[in-house]
């Protein structure tokens, strides 16, 4: 049951805790292997994990980062045939036996190709508050002027009573579970920068025949505050035209797709996706559901 546990991380300093973190409360950690794309300034102490033989950094200087979405194709690039493939940002912090529980999870959702996803709740670093929180579910929340999803988050309906995952229409970047296949088909488009990045890799998936759950259950939490915390487009002067060429490529992804390798997979149309959606790229129909 191996998993490979793809992290990018931007100059944060919840990476040594969440990588301590993932390893710790996995039920099987020498089944791990993570793969961070580390992104600093050469002022960072990650001596705590660089000496542990179930991770390995891609040691980048933050300035030559090109966002999230670069980092994370990078990372995709190191898979090498794992069962299984984890997609976490660097500020996650992990429920006791996560690796199992996420199997086990993947195989009551009699799909053949399953992907589990969610926006995870929150925690808090200092300790401060306890980790709570309940299971959500992505939708629809509007368009934007240029005709971009966004999506938010909200409680899945009776919760306490679903003892297998439900179906979603869309996944989060920040926390995928899906089978180590996933990391070959559904490759990471290295030039989307970070608007459309949740709505094209689901559309995607979903056209390589992946079917989309969210868990009913926490499996983890998310850092969402970070305030004090650098940001791509806080270091990067360049980052609104990066963006701009980003959100283009991705109208044009979404609303004429094609096959190929950063397009639509191979075994259900767009519209199929759509359909299972609910909404329609070119016409924006589809309203908060």
């Amino acid at each position: 049951m191996s998993i490979f546990v793809s992290v990018a991380a931007y100059r944060d300093p919840e990476l040594v805790p969440t990588v301590l973190d993932c390893l710790a409360q996995a039920r099987h950690p020498d089944e791990l292997r993570v793969v961070v794309n580390w992104q600093h300034h050469g002022d960072e102490d990650v001596s705590a994990i660089a000496g542990r033989p179930q991770v390995r950094l891609l040691d980048r200087d933050a300035r030559d980062s090109r966002g999230a979405c670069w980092a994370r194709a990078e990372v995709m690039a190191e898979y090498a045939g794992e069962d299984w493939y984890l997609q976490v940002d660097s500020h996650t912090r992990f429920a006791a036996g996560w690796d199992v529980r996420l199997v086990e999870l993947a195989a009551r959702t009699q799909a053949r190709k399953p992907v589990i996803s969610c926006y995870p709740p929150m925690y808090d670093p200092t300790g401060a508050q306890e980790r709570g929180g309940v299971p959500s579910e992505l939708f629809l929340q509007r368009w934007t002027d240029d005709g971009l999803p966004l999506l938010a988050q909200r409680t899945i309906e009776d919760w306490h009573h679903r003892d297998a995952p439900v179906p979603a229409r869309f996944v989060a970047a920040g926390f995928l579970f899906a089978p180590g296949s996933f990391a070959r088909e559904v490759r990471y488009d290295p030039d989307i920068y970070f608007q459309g990045e949740e709505a094209t890799l689901s559309a995607r998936a979903y056209t390589w025949g992946y079917d989309l759950f969210h868990p009913a259950e926490v499996l983890s939490w998310h850092y969402y505050i970070r305030s004090d915390s650098p940001r791509h487009w806080t270091d990067k002067a360049d980052w609104f035209a990066l963006d701009r060429a980003s959100r283009r490529r991705v109208a044009t992804i979404l609303r004429y797709p094609s096959v190929g390798r950063f397009g639509m997979g191979p075994e259900r149309p767009m519209s199929a996706y759509e359909q299972h959606a609910a909404l329609n790229f070119r016409t924006r129909a589809g309203m908060p559901a």
